[in-house]
Order: structure tokens, then C-alpha cells, then sequence
């Protein structure tokens, strides 16, 4: 019977396609309203930049929870 060596390009390999597979937080997505875009209409371009600055991937308007308040938040998203 022939013993075949493992080299170690393939193990790591071998490793880290395990490694992917296991649960972890990739499909987590954090959010948070933006500390710097704070104007009471809140406009997409504007909110996306601030956004950006503020290190998040993403940024978008979002209604008040309250149906009495018509204040628009800027919402910044990231994978967590």
C-alpha cells in the first residue's frame, strides 16, 4: 500500500474550504443611524456619503417609526 504525502499548498487549502463552510457572521449585517448626517429630511446621495465616511459600506433613508413623524433617518450598513 502506497502513503501519499499531503503538501502543504493542498492542506491549507483543504483547510480553509472547511474553514468557509463552518457558521460564522457573514450574512450579519450591522446597522446604525449616522452620527454625521443628522438633517431632519434626509436625502440618498447625501446619506450614502456620510455613510462612507463614516465606514460603512452602505447607507439609505429610512421613515420614522412613528406615523405622526414625518423625520427620515440615514441608516448605515456593514457586514458585521
Amino acid at each position: 500500500m502506497k502513503v501519499h504525502k499531503v503538501k502543504m499548498p493542498g492542506l491549507c487549502l483543504v483547510l480553509f474550504m472547511v474553514a468557509m463552510l463552518l457558521p460564522g457572521s457573514e450574512g450579519k449585517i450591522c446597522k446604525e443611524y449616522s452620527k454625521t448626517y443628522t438633517v431632519s429630511e434626509c436625502t440618498s446621495k447625501p446619506c450614502v456619503e456620510h455613510c462612507h465616511d463614516e465606514g460603512f459600506a452602505e447607507g439609505e433613508c429610512k421613515t420614522s417609526e412613528y406615523e405622526l413623524d414625518d423625520y427620515r433617518f440615514c441608516l448605515c450598513k456593514k457586514q458585521c
